[in-house]
């Protein structure tokens, strides 16, 4: 509930499913949130597997120092709970902006660019190349229009991830605005 005033789609873990499993099924993201208590939060292996996806930790009250000895051993941000709407939002923006991964490296930069053929092109962290059109029901003529939009993010294999478009969102061909709508988007079944 805090998250979506912001226009992140928080994606969860199943009823019993191991972190690790479900990394694999919700991928892309834009930012992991981890309970610091895990025992993944201190692991090199679990973090290796991240691949540059930005990691905030987490802590209830009865772990905070630890949470926050780990945090800061890794160099990436944390915060206790409970924890209000815009603090929480901006961990996950300083986090995104800096690249806060668990080792403190950043391992590729997002790009865009345009094709010879004017066609989006968006490289994202993990090295991966996606299509991005833009569907808007009507015309283009005003900006209204756009309000039942949607921007469709392929990769090289045809998977399909779809990104419901508010109104100002249209125009948004920046890198950061890319990351954060195809970390958003859902998949497309096909």
């Amino acid at each position: 509930m805090l998250l979506e005033p912001e226009q992140y789609e928080p994606a969860f873990a199943r009823p019993e499913e191991a972190p690790d499993e479900a990394l694999r099924r919700v991928r892309p993201f834009l930012v992991l949130l981890l309970d610091g208590a895990f025992k993944e939060a201190n692991s090199d292996v679990f973090h290796a597997r991240l691949k540059g996806v930005p990691v905030v930790l987490f802590a209830a009250p009865s772990s905070v120092a630890e949470v926050r000895a780990n945090a800061n051993a890794r160099g990436i941000p944390w915060f206790a709970m409970p924890v209000d709407r815009q603090t929480l939002a901006r961990v996950i923006r300083e986090a995104v902006a800096s690249g806060a991964t668990r080792s403190g490296h950043d391992r590729r930069q997002p790009s865009a660019r345009r094709a010879s053929d004017g066609t989006l092109i968006f490289r994202d962290r993990y090295g991966s190349e996606w299509q991005v059109y833009d569907r808007r029901a009507g015309d283009r003529r005003s900006h209204s229009d756009m309000e039942n939009g949607y921007r469709t993010f392929v990769n090289n294999e045809g998977h399909e991830w779809v990104y419901k478009l508010a109104p100002h969102e249209g125009a948004e061909n920046s890198v950061a605005a890319l990351e954060r709508q195809l970390a958003s988007a859902v998949r497309r079944d096909t």
